[in-house]
């Protein structure tokens, strides 16, 4: 029996629930038809031009972001616009999007449950607690017991999430003993985890003003940046997903090669 694109998002949604987005979010099927069986599917952080050339060129026609394409409802779709191309191209070849994106973050075994397991720590709590579920919610505190110096943490994230683009804040040979953890853009969450009695925090999308005050507490701060906090994160987990969802059928399931974090670092030109 063919699989059809409502099969996909009813399984995805069977492991994160769209009960667990954020209220500012949007995700679930963002453009396609339900009723459509699939040919292939792409996975990528985002639905970028350069995405959705990729899932033609390789015969795919689901492509599953992390990043929803339509997060505010779009007051026009033309090609005067690099959404409204998106979606435009999108309905021309046939390609239908989903985004899993706060409530993949959210839900038990979701992103934050898996970074953490990526560094292989063992100890922690969620530092955002979802209201109907206490096993889920955004970011999670991760306690260190002896502890680890800074400097020790930044080559673990290094290392773990494999870039050398790392922003950090405070003294390398600080001893650091409770990290807050939140994949993507976690600065919104700094007053709860400096409560929950943080040292260090790792996320991204960091602002000037943001780090200056926890500089100034004496609290750390790392940034690998939003794409490279996320991104490997989130294809460990889409490639078990595929997995169960195929039970070894012959459907060709692929990780964007073509998508980048669009951050350049000027140093690494020379």
């Amino acid at each position: 029996m063919a699989l059809k694109v409502k099969d996909y998002a009813k399984f995805i949604e069977s492991k994160a629930p769209i009960i667990y987005k954020e209220k500012y979010d949007n995700v679930g099927l963002m453009i396609g038809n339900e009723k459509d069986k699939i040919k292939g599917i792409l996975y990528s952080m985002d639905t970028t031009l350069e995405v959705i050339k990729e899932a033609k060129e390789k015969g795919a026609n689901l492509i599953v972001s992390h990043h929803p394409l339509l997060f505010k409802k779009p007051s026009s779709i033309t090609n005067e616009s690099i959404q409204g191309q998106k979606i435009i191209n999108l309905i021309k070849s046939g390609i239908s999007v989903y985004a899993a994106h706060t409530n993949l973050d959210s839900v038990k075994d979701g992103m934050n449950d898996t970074i953490v397991e990526m560094f292989g720590f063992k100890d922690f709590d969620i530092l955002d607690q979802c209201e109907f579920d206490y096993d889920s919610g955004i970011g999670r505190i991760v306690s260190l017991g002896r502890g680890m110096t800074l400097k020790d943490f930044i080559e673990k994230t290094s290392n773990v999430l494999e870039t050398k683009n790392i922003r950090y804040t405070g003294n390398l040979d600080k001893k650091i003993r409770r990290i807050a953890i939140i994949n993507g853009s976690g600065e919104s969450y700094f007053d709860l985890a400096i409560k929950e009695g943080a040292d260090c925090i790792l996320t991204g999308d960091t602002t000037y003003h943001g780090v200056q005050e926890l500089e100034e507490m004496g609290i750390a701060v790392v940034d690998p940046g939003h794409f490279n906090s996320e991104k490997l994160v989130y294809y460990k987990i889409m490639k078990e997903y595929s997995k169960e969802f195929l039970e070894n059928k012959d459907i060709p399931v692929y990780f964007s090669e073509k998508e980048k974090d669009p951050f350049k670092f000027f140093y690494e030109s020379f």
